[in-house]
């Protein structure tokens, strides 16, 4: 498949994914009108940790169920019988293995949350009732890590067989249920409504992929033979093992910084969650518009052993990651506060959260450029069969993590934990081009400086114009209403956007020509 037909299926994945992040938006809305920085929004976050983030991580598109079923099933795919079996053995062994974590899970619950929530430094009262809180919210929640290895697979699948939409859109369904049961149960003391939401759109999250499995016609060629080896699933554990026990460890590091925010002031997790949220909007998007249908380009590249081709479209899809990444990062740097204000502030979100989130997205902006890279330079990793060495590089960030952690904590709280979020994925990020350079040659960052400096001068200007809006407008200021706000944060976007992509076309950056070319196209 050609580059150009991979950015046409990034754009339509890009599509669905906005939708996908936009009800993903309401539904943290909805959560931070009804349960603000409270208690009770921080204990569902906390299990969240466990049961929402593993139906994330390892049933989302992008991770390790999803890449290894792509990466296997590719080869196989034109025999019937062997895929079928090839499926029917793989999710058997996901069911019963995720299965017996669950329960593991339920019967160990107590400690689990006093392990992940020590809460130290609390009043002893306020520590109790978190940890119950948490508890009830993980009994609720657990069966969503039973649920999260067979939809990555399931995900991967359609992948294969060229459908898009249900993997893209689906996770549309959980915002949606959380949506509705927390309008429907307004329970601001246990906030149970927010653990049922979430277990319900997950169940309906893996039933809607089922279609996309019967068009493929494995159904009918689904059997089971238990003793009979056979290659691909070797092939498939063989590549899930390092990259399940990579995205574990990377997952420690979000414990890591769950552990350091209990003993911070109420809120400081959720305003951390919310944070997090907004940077994933913009990431989330671009990541998977562009990973989802380059990852199958880059194993068929790295199959046939043309690196020079797997090296020029990779450094492609980082600096078009790189291209609309940057003016998003600046935007929210300088827009934070009022656009924290505009999106979250009403109900139980007062002041006081505003201002805490804000300080905290600030910090983590720094990342949004080095996570992008990273990720790209983890699948180039991945379809050289690759597993382990992403794996490695997360065994270092861990205890470069917990020494940031600890070192910036004490002085900026909730914020030096983002801080130490940013300069860990920036290390990621370096170290993983390090290593790559060693193994197939230097990917020629060298013959892109001139568009990278062309990238910073664009978003300099853009930074300029920016502070002189605010200083013409300035947003935050008490005399502007709801509507009016909304207006101007609108108006500034669209402003600071506008400035970057011209400048970026007088100066002939390649990739604002691309975007040039293909609206031309649309509208012809």
């Amino acid at each position: 498949m050609s580059n150009r037909k991979l950015f046409k299926i990034a754009g339509f994945v890009g599509l669905i994914t906005i939708v996908s992040k936009v009800f993903g938006l309401l539904r943290d809305l909805v959560i931070a009108k009804v349960y603000g920085t409270s208690i009770t929004a921080d204990a569902y976050n906390f299990a969240y940790l466990l049961t929402g983030n593993a139906l994330i991580l390892l049933g989302g598109l992008g991770g390790p169920f999803h890449l290894a079923t792509i990466s296997t099933l590719t080869k196989i795919k034109d025999n019937a019988k062997e895929s079928g079996s090839f499926l029917i053995k793989i999710c058997f062994g996901t069911f019963v293995i995720f299965t017996l974590i669950t329960v593991l899970v339920f019967f160990f619950k107590t400690e689990i949350v006093h392990f992940i929530v020590p809460a130290s430094g609390l009043e002893p009262v306020y520590q109790e009732k978190l940890w119950h809180l948490t508890e009830l919210q993980l009994q609720t929640m657990f069966p969503l890590i039973m649920i999260s290895g067979l939809l990555g697979i399931l995900c991967g699948v359609s992948n294969v067989y060229g459908n898009y939409f249900w993997p893209s859109f689906s996770p549309v369904l959980p915002s949606i249920a959380i949506i509705g049961f927390t309008f429907a149960f307004q329970d601001k003391t246990l906030g149970l409504a927010l653990g049922v939401g979430t277990l319900i759109g997950a169940i309906l999250q893996l039933l809607v992929q089922l279609p996309d499995l019967i068009k493929a016609g494995l159904y009918e060629n689904l059997k089971f033979a238990i003793v009979k080896n056979q290659k691909a699933v070797s092939d498939f554990y063989h590549f899930l093992g390092p990259a399940l026990l990579s995205t574990t460890i990377g997952q420690i590091t979000v414990y890591i910084d769950s552990f350091f925010c209990s003993g911070l002031e109420e809120g400081s997790w959720t305003a951390t969650v919310f944070a997090n949220r907004l940077i994933q909007l913009p990431l989330g998007v671009l990541l998977t518009s562009f990973l989802v249908p380059f990852f199958p380009r880059f194993s068929e590249l790295a199959h046939n052993k043309n690196f020079d081709e797997l090296k020029k479209t990779s450094v492609m899809v980082i600096k078009s990651l790189w291209f609309l990444t940057l003016p998003v990062a600046v935007y929210l740097f300088l827009f934070a506060k009022p656009v924290i204000e505009l999106v979250f502030e009403r109900g139980a979100f007062d002041e006081r959260s505003t201002v805490l989130t804000s300080s905290i997205l600030v910090a983590l902006l720094l990342s949004m450029i080095a996570y992008v890279a990273r990720d790209t330079l983890t699948r180039v990793f991945y379809s050289l069969g690759d597993s382990k060495v992403p794996l490695v590089v997360a065994l270092f960030s861990i205890t470069l993590k917990i020494l940031l952690n600890a070192v910036l904590v004490k002085k900026y709280h909730a914020c030096g934990i983002a801080f130490a979020t940013s300069l860990v994925t920036i290390f990621n990020f370096l170290l993983l081009g390090f290593i790559l350079r060693k193994q197939i040659g230097c990917l020629g960052w060298m013959k892109h400086i001139k568009s990278f400096m062309k990238l910073a001068v664009a978003s300099l200007v853009m930074y300029l114009f920016g502070l002189l809006f605010l200083f013409v407008f300035p947003v935050h200021l008490e005399k502007y209403d709801f509507f009016s706000k909304g207006l101007l944060i609108s108006s500034s976007f669209i402003f600071c956007f506008l400035i970057y992509f011209g400048l970026a076309l007088t100066l002939k950056i390649e990739e604002a020509q691309k975007v040039l070319e293909e609206i031309k196209k649309k509208l012809n």
